[in-house]
């Protein structure tokens, strides 16, 4: 890790930069991004994805009977970097110190209902649909919370008992699918608290589900299930309290730093130093996106401007860092003129079509039907400012999003940016 810390950092991001705006970066698809990550772990046990391209970054090397992934919410470059430089961080620089390690992209927008579903689906954004943490959704004639699957403020109410149905599950399907269609066992580790979301049901499809109630209490069941493994095994591993903590307390503070390096030391004393995991056990970590921290003064209320409600169909969705607006008829012109003359300072409007046509929710070739789910206009945070809307909270009463201090979505370096880590444990 600390060789990764003395690189010229510029030139390790330069292939990410967007072209239009240099300090912000694009979702490197094919080339180092956390979308590439599943189809290289269906090919570590010879299951083709049909996507490799000559240009296709490998992030891993040869062929493993037993393969764990860790997935750490929250866990960006710009929060490691902190941790390092602050904190003595000796149990995550043993790990990377003995792990490969590399820089890589997240994906657009860089939220966790989004970069998830590309992890257990081996999907880009514009194939499986889910394009932020809240979405109007036509069927249900609401907006709707996009990890639980349910209307704002109606939480016992999924969209999945109601008849609605992601469009690719039945064709496509998920990544534990496939694995459990070539003799490979795979069991999804998460918190209990989330073992039924909507979110869960649908990723989690093929996948033996092992909730846990602590990190301690996962890497247990984890070596158990490894020391008994009969054949080929997948370990997909969620945990979310460096996200949850940088939320709250924020990514910059020597809490979320003692959160990494408690899961680190955890692992090196269950895991790492276990005795009895099988031959040919390979781990690999990695991220859904880093955070960054918006300014009190640039949070940006949408819904107080009536002249910009007057434009639209529905409330702002997205996230606060890349919110989505839906326009009127005849009035996307108008909008686009209006944002950019008022809130040239503050945010970015885009057309979606036009960051569609330029790669930024998947590769040209994984577009494909309807495309309306992306909104009209894009709205990307420049700087430190964080975009709300809040008539949401009449549906939503108790929605604290506006409130957090750690936030993610854009395409800041700090919100793209994570690490990639893989060795072999045994």
């Amino acid at each position: 890790m600390k060789n990764i810390l003395m690189e010229d950092f510029n030139g390790v991001i330069d292939g990410y930069r967007w072209n239009s705006y240099k300090d912000l970066l694009k979702p490197a698809f094919g080339n180092g991004c956390i979308a590439d990550i599943p189809g290289q772990i269906l090919a570590n046990f010879g299951i083709s994805t049909g996507q490799e391209t000559k240009n296709h970054r490998s992030l891993m090397e040869g062929k493993h009977d037993h393969f764990i992934f860790l997935l750490l919410d929250g866990f960006g470059f710009s929060t490691i970097k902190y941790s390092l430089k602050k904190h003595s961080m000796k149990h995550l620089n043993n790990f990377a110190d003995n792990s490969g390690v590399k820089l890589i992209t997240s994906v657009f927008p860089s939220t966790t209902s989004t970069a998830t579903v590309s992890y257990h689906t081996n999907m880009h954004p514009v194939e499986h649909r889910i394009v932020g943490y809240t979405s109007y959704i036509p069927e249900a004639g609401t907006v709707c919370n996009m990890i639980s699957l349910t209307p704002l403020g109606q939480k016992e109410h999924c969209l999945l008992d109601n008849g609605y149905e992601m469009p690719w599950i039945e064709h496509h399907g998920t990544i534990y699918n496939k694995l459990q269609e070539n003799d490979v066992n795979s069991i999804f580790y998460l918190p209990y608290a989330i073992r039924n979301s909507g979110l869960t049901r649908i990723t989690g499809n093929g996948a033996k589900i092992s909730p846990y109630y602590s990190v301690s209490q996962m890497l247990t069941s984890l070596r158990q299930d490894l020391s008994s493994a009969k054949g080929r095994t997948f370990h997909f591993c969620y945990i979310p309290t460096i996200d949850t903590i940088s939320h709250k307390i924020g990514p910059y503070t020597q809490d979320t730093a003692l959160e990494i390096e408690s899961i680190f030391m955890l692992l090196e004393e269950q895991l790492i130093k276990a005795s009895d995991l099988p031959e040919d056990t390979f781990i690999s970590i990695s991220a859904d996106h880093g955070h960054t921290v918006p300014e009190e003064g640039q949070k940006i209320d949408l819904s107080v401007d009536r002249k910009l409600k007057s434009f639209l169909n529905t409330p702002v969705v997205g996230d606060p860092r890349a919110s989505v607006l839906r326009v009127k008829d005849g009035m996307i012109e108008t909008t686009m003129d209006y944002l950019t003359e008022k809130y040239e300072k503050y945010f970015i409007p885009v057309l979606s079509k036009q960051m569609l046509a330029e790669g930024f929710f998947g590769t040209p070739k994984s577009v494909n039907g309807d495309t309306s789910f992306l909104g009209d206009i894009i709205l990307i945070s420049r700087n430190s400012t964080s975009i709300f809307d809040s008539s949401l909270k009449l549906i939503d009463p108790g929605n604290q999003a506006n409130t957090l201090i750690g936030m993610h979505g854009g395409l800041s370096c700090d919100e793209m940016l994570v690490p990639f880590f893989a060795r072999e444990i045994s």
